[in-house]
């Protein structure tokens, strides 16, 4: 092969990169396909359109589905790149053969298909994967219409599907945590300070309400009475931390209801946005009522001489006893002189050991300082409240403690309670947010939260930097006022609407394409609900996926197919015509021999008469389906037109096929041409008849609609004549009956039909203002039914 020939029978590869290449250069001479310049044009016009895409794709071509594939999906590849190229997809993908066979033979067989998020245990880089795929596989087809290939674009999704589950998982495993944790827990959004998740120890604390979704105001209205709103709102506003030890809520369910005192140890956390703003507040605590009824019989107590103290407490107060908390005596030196069994219970240390040995022996070395502080403070009078340190069990761990201590008359009147669980708790409940916060940013998507009024309460990176804004930009904006979606018309109404219902509980998802600093871009967008722990609606979740480049391959592929299906049309004209033309042009080119004798030249003649005929049939056929043809409509009387089309195929068609005529009384008369529409069923006739080689019957009828406003949207309101063909045939599937009234498209043999008959039945109904319905089933028969406007009721006619 010279050089030139070579450069020109690759000119489909130019700026295909890496691939591109890599094919070009390719041994190719003892392949089944053989040299590029040899290929067919269908092979190089998709490898032309695939190389130049940025988006994952591969082609299978032929029967064996020999694997060619751009730069994109190298990476898919792994290690099996580059000897895949160019050998069977069966072979290269061997461990994902079962999985993928069926969607193979189904895109060769004609039908396209997509598979969303499917999953795929596959080896490409020498080890199993479990990986996840969002793909479609579309036909690749001759002239003719034959499936010569099929086209894979693909996207893997593994990273997103294991993302979503561990997000799942995560979220269920901390709705656990905070619901069985011993403390009080609840999120408060917003500066009206609503509820987004309250445990069931912070529902026991308020009487076992139901506050989630309900401002603070709402749900306790004993609480504002109290002044704790007063006490949030400064914290909302200053965004410093509210500490409370102690603090006496006096909790009254309904307004009638008995009042319980209850003794807590709380915070409110403030809790900062990305910019540093305060968006809502977490409340965290102890139910410190048993406690406190136990300092307080402890104060009464120390009114008594120390020895009631030592000795009675343990006999007869039942608090001292079965309280979880530790209570003790310690004096001056540090040694616990009495303690309650709850030390033996959470510690491991009985009465004995802890009078032998000071608490700062079981400290641990880290907390001594700080201790020693503590006992500073005390020795000066000073009351402890809520001081935690780490004190050793007896089998070596360590537990956190927090204390309440008082001094009195040189003793040390003490009361902790193990806090180490409730830490722990808080802690993964920061480490969680901290990793959502982070999905959340590095997140491909475009996302945010928007509250119930609409306004932006938070976005990622991606939508940030999608248009060239800073996060305070745009936070408490509603979301259809902001830069994405202002600079394209319409588009903020629009957004404003699917908000709306999707405030109602639906779940929107639509193609929108909007115009961005970057240039017009399309995205796949959704608004969903986001509903918290009691089943309302806290929130609109807003994502958005960039499919602009896909929206591009899909209309390089949908170009193609018209270029394709012109290609049809214009061979099956040509390859007609020039069979009507080939007698005519001999006709007159005997004309002009003297010599011809002249009863040749008769027969002759008669044969150009008669292609000229069939010639201006067919014209007469492609204006019918093109809509072009002019028509004599007239008032018909279809049941007289029934009759005789009925004697006429009964006479001509086979005694094994028969003809059932039936027709509804009182039919109106139809709005047509009663030529045209005689040889529209009798083309309709003679293709039921085809359908039944070894005899059936043939019904042809006619019936009376009535179709209102609103009612078809292929017809216009009015009174129509459906007239019916038919037959107990061998039926059609469903890729035939979709091409059943392409121009040129015929399941009969190679002279036996010109592939019009049905088209041309068609654009006859459709000028007419009706239409043609084809309903059939493999081995069930095929129904025509020819909808024609009836006289006097005719709607508008198709332009």
């Amino acid at each position: 092969m010279s050089d030139a020939s070579s450069t020109a029978g690759i000119q489909f590869l130019r700026g295909g990169g890496v691939m591109a290449a890599r094919i070009a250069n390719h041994d190719w001479s003892r392949h089944p396909l053989g040299e590029p310049e040899q290929w067919p044009d269908e092979l190089k016009t998709t490898l032309s359109i695939m190389l130049g895409s940025r988006f994952p794709m591969c082609l299978g071509w032929g029967a064996d589905l020999l694997l060619f594939y751009n730069d994109r999906y190298m990476d898919v590849l792994g290690a099996k790149e580059p000897g895949a190229l160019g050998k069977p997809i069966p072979v290269v993908w061997s461990e994902l053969w079962d999985d993928i066979r069926p969607l193979c033979e189904s895109v060769m067989s004609g039908t396209a298909t997509w598979v969303e998020d499917m999953y795929l245990r596959m080896e490409r880089n020498g080890f199993p994967e479990d990986t996840w795929w969002t793909f479609a596989y579309s036909p690749v087809r001759e002239p003719d219409g034959q499936v010569v290939a099929m086209l894979n674009v693909c996207h893997e999704t593994t990273r997103r599907v294991l993302t979503e589950r561990r997000l799942a998982d995560e979220y269920g495993r901390l709705a656990r945590m905070f619901e069985q944790a011993p403390t009080f827990m609840a999120l408060l959004r917003g500066p009206e300070h609503r509820f987004e998740f309250a445990n069931s120890s912070y529902r026991t604390v308020v009487g076992g309400r139901d506050v989630v979704g309900r401002t603070v105001a709402e749900a306790l209205p004993d609480a504002v009475a109290q002044g704790y709103v007063g006490v949030l709102d400064q914290v909302y506003a200053t965004g410093v931390p509210f500490l409370a030890n102690g603090a006496v809520f006096m909790e009254q369910a309904t307004p009638d209801g008995p009042v319980h005192e209850r003794h807590l140890d709380f915070i409110y956390q403030p809790m900062l946005g990305p910019g540093g703003q305060v968006e809502g507040i977490f409340v965290a605590g102890l139910d410190q009522t048993a406690r406190a009824r136990s300092e307080q019989a402890l104060r009464r107590l120390n009114h008594e001489l120390e020895r009631q103290v030592a000795e009675q407490a343990q006999e007869r107060s039942l608090t001292w006893q079965v309280t979880p908390d530790l209570l003790a005596v310690m004096d001056a030196d540090g040694l616990l002189a009495k303690s309650n069994p709850a030390w033996q219970r959470v510690l491991g240390w009985s009465a004995l050991d802890l009078e032998a040995r000071p608490v700062r022996d079981l400290v641990h070395p880290d907390d001594l300082a700080a201790v020693s502080e503590a006992g500073r403070r005390l020795r000066e009078g000073i009351p402890l409240l809520g001081f935690e340190c780490r004190i050793r069990t007896r089998d070596g761990d360590y537990r956190t403690l927090s204390w309440v201590a008082t001094p009195e008359g040189g003793k040390f009147y003490c009361s902790a309670r193990d806090v180490t669980d409730i830490n722990a708790a808080v802690r993964a409940l920061a480490d969680s947010q901290a990793q959502l916060r982070s999905l959340f940013e590095s997140s491909y998507q475009l996302q945010g939260r928007c509250a119930l009024d609409g306004t932006l309460q938070d976005t990622n990176r991606t939508a940030l930097e999608a248009i060239g804004v800073r996060l305070q930009d745009v936070i408490g904006l509603p979301i259809w006022n902001t830069p994405w979606f202002t600079a394209t018309p319409g588009m903020s109404d629009w957004v404003r609407d699917a908000f709306m219902r999707a405030l109602a509980g639906e779940a929107i998802r639509e193609e929108i394409t909007v115009n961005l600093p970057v240039g017009r871009r399309s995205f796949d967008l959704s608004l969903r609900p986001l509903y918290d722990a009691s089943g309302a609606i806290s929130a609109v979740i807003l994502e958005a996926l960039d499919i602009t480049g896909r929206l591009a391959t899909e209309e390089a592929l949908r170009q193609s197919q018209k270029l394709e299906a012109m290609g049809q049309l214009t061979g099956g004209v040509a390859h007609d015509f020039n069979n009507l033309l080939t007698p005519i042009m001999a006709a007159l080119e005997l004309a002009e021999d003297p010599s011809t004798s002249p009863e040749r030249r008769s027969r002759t003649l008669a044969v150009a008469r008669q292609s000229a005929d069939r010639a201006a049939t067919l014209v007469q056929r492609l204006l019918a389906f093109a809509r072009r043809q002019p028509l004599q409509a007239v008032q018909v009387d279809v049941a007289i037109l029934l009759d005789g089309l009925g004697q006429l195929l009964r006479s001509s068609f086979d005694p094994r096929i028969r003809t059932v005529i039936e027709v509804e009384p009182d039919l109106p008369r139809a709005h047509a041409d009663g030529n045209q529409l005689e040889m529209a069923l009798l083309n309709l006739g003679v293709n039921a008849r085809d359908a039944m080689p070894d005899g059936g019957t043939l019904t042809l009828s006619a019936r009376r609609e009535d179709v209102g406003s609103g009612q078809d949207p292929a017809l216009s309101p009015g009174r129509y004549v459906v007239i019916v063909v038919k037959d107990t045939g061998v039926g059609m599937d469903a890729a035939t009956r979709e091409r059943s009234i392409e121009p040129f498209f015929t399941t009969k043999g190679i002279g036996k039909g010109t592939g019009l008959g049905l088209s041309m039945a068609h654009g006859l109904a459709s000028q007419l203002g009706g239409c043609l319905r084809i309903d059939s089933t493999p081995g069930a028969g095929t129904t025509m039914e020819l909808w024609l406007p009836a006289a006097g009721g005719t709607p508008m006619q198709a332009q």
